[in-house]
């Protein structure tokens, strides 16, 4: 997922149900989802997407933001 938001990959985002089972366990509903694709959809071409707070905690857990 980090990949295809930093790689302006909105398609393979929005057909999030085609990713296969990690994605669907990531996402089960998607209420949670649908805010991240909104926001990619107000991302100018010169605008530059950072992350941060990506480090798992407890080993499976992130909270990147």
């Amino acid at each position: 997922m980090k990949s295809y938001i930093l790689h302006d990959d909105h398609q393979s985002l929005i057909q999030y149900r085609k990713q296969g089972p990690a994605f669907d366990l990531a996402i089960p509903t998607p209420e949670h989802y649908l805010p991240l694709i909104y926001a990619l959809a107000l991302k100018e071409k010169t605008d530059e997407i950072t992350l941060f707070n990506d480090a798992p905690v407890g080993g499976s857990l992130t909270m990147t933001s």
